[in-house]
């Protein structure tokens, strides 16, 4: 099974004010995670699968429609 950012922090039964206190950033920086406006980096996304206790691989970090969107651009 693969969650999403909120789902995986849901589960894990933070809010977003704690799941950013934890990962050492601001609230309103991890709403932009959450919402895929930013990607994590990969020591961040190891982190946030650390407390959240759900396998790196079940997360899904990135809005798939951005990547093929960002993939078909450097195709064509």
């Amino acid at each position: 099974m693969r969650y999403t950012i909120a789902q995986a922090r849901i589960l894990a039964g933070l809010t977003q004010v704690k799941m950013a206190e934890r990962l050492g950033m601001s609230e309103k920086t991890y709403i932009q995670y959450e919402k895929y406006r930013k990607v994590f980096r990969m020591n961040d996304g190891m982190n946030f699968s650390r407390i959240t206790g759900i396998k790196l691989d079940s997360i899904i970090f990135f809005n798939p429609k951005l990547q093929i969107n960002c993939s078909e651009e450097e195709v064509g």
